[in-house]
């Protein structure tokens, strides 16, 4: 058993999009005009914009026309209705134009054009055909230069770079807030300070510094200020009232707190000067601090660290301290050389040593300090 294919035939008109607007196909279809009992005609090619009929009669351009387009499918037989206008005459060939192709019957024809120029509703012929010819539109007359330069060259190695660096960047960036993440331990508040003496108020007074302003260091036994307050005195017992008989007028308005007394306070040591407000006579309230006297070295002043207790297991394996003093420029290293548990907030209390000696105007002053611990396989380096 044998069968003979016949040799392909042009089965697809393709044009250029700036000549045709649609592709046009040869389809096995026939188009009967003016019903069932009109003039049955052959399709050339058909599109969804028009058909071109061949063997039709003379019509006159312009004239409008009711078509019926029947399709041969295997088994299956489809028919579209439409009208039609004739828009040119080329020999045997007349073209055509569809009036009002609504939108349903526009798809399906749509849907018949594609799947045909695919190889999906056709015969085996037909199939070869269309495998056999490209079914898209070549760009005319220019030719695909592939050959780069020696700029384009250079661009894209450049544009290459970029890429690389910009990920290398990104890496970096990703591994040093993952070593943060694991390795590093912030404390949650830090302050520069010193074993300092703090002079307070001790009672609502009046008070005059009797050091010139600007002074930042004072020596032992040195007056710094004068405090005038009443005596706060309280009888409790029959001896004390029994005692008021024995003692003068003036000294029983000091004890009655109708009169001052006035306390000078001196320097206990050589040491540095600091006034938490300005070095102002007036009156002064309880416990209102004056002036804190700090010690000469060349490391009083170091930084109290708060962490949270649960950071305790943490700060076991410490390998270097960073801080940041505000005002002060640069980072600064440090040491541990005391700790602490603060019985009110329950926060563990670092005393650290800086690596540099702080000046006096750092005193009191906020600190970032980070911990870092010890990398797991460079812990037992000696020296790290």
């Amino acid at each position: 058993m044998s069968s003979a294919i016949s040799p392909p035939a042009a089965s697809v008109v393709h044009e250029a999009i700036d000549e045709r607007q649609y592709v046009r196909t040869k389809m096995p279809a026939r188009v009967v005009l003016g019903g069932n009992g009109g003039i049955k005609c052959q399709i050339e090619d058909i599109s969804i914009g028009g058909l071109s009929l061949r063997g039709a009669p003379q019509l006159s351009i312009g004239s409008l026309h009711s078509a019926s387009i029947q399709f041969d499918l295997h088994q299956v037989k489809l028919r579209i209705d439409a009208r039609i206008k004739v828009t040119s005459h080329t020999g045997e060939l007349i073209g055509v134009q569809f009036v009002d192709l609504d939108g349903q019957k526009r798809d399906i024809l749509r849907y018949l054009i594609s799947a045909y120029t695919s190889g999906e509703m056709i015969e085996v012929n037909g199939l070869f055909n269309v495998m056999q010819r490209e079914n898209h539109i070549k760009q005319r007359k220019h030719k695909l230069v592939t050959e780069r330069g020696l700029r384009e060259r250079l661009q894209a190695l450049a544009g290459s770079g970029l890429y690389l660096l910009a990920g290398l960047a990104i890496a970096s960036l990703l591994v040093f807030k993952t070593y943060l993440l694991f390795f590093r331990v912030a404390a949650t508040q830090a302050l520069v300070s010193a074993d300092a003496h703090v002079i307070s108020m001790p009672e609502n007074g009046y008070v005059k510094f009797l050091v010139p302003a600007g002074t930042q260091r004072v020596e032992a036994g040195q007056p710094i200020a004068t405090v005038s307050t009443q005596l706060a005195t309280s009888f409790t017992t029959p001896a004390d009232l029994k005692a008021l008989a024995d003692i003068s007028q003036t000294d029983l308005q000091a004890l009655l707190g109708r009169s001052l007394i006035e306390t000078t306070i001196a320097s206990p040591c050589d040491c540095l000067l600091y006034l938490p407000k300005a070095m102002v006579d007036g009156y002064g309230y309880k416990f209102a601090e004056l002036a804190h006297l700090i010690p000469l070295g060349d490391n009083s002043l170091f930084v109290k660290a708060s962490f949270p207790f649960d950071k305790l297991k943490d700060l076991s394996d410490i390998g270097s301290i960073e801080l940041q003093v505000f005002g002060v420029d640069g980072k600064l290293g440090g040491q541990v050389v005391g700790s602490a548990l603060d019985p009110l907030t329950q926060q563990l209390l670092l005393q650290i040593r800086p690596d540099q000696p702080l000046p006096l105007a750092a005193y009191q002053k906020p600190v970032a300090v980070d911990l870092f611990k010890r990398l797991p396989l460079l812990s037992s380096v000696p020296g790290y």
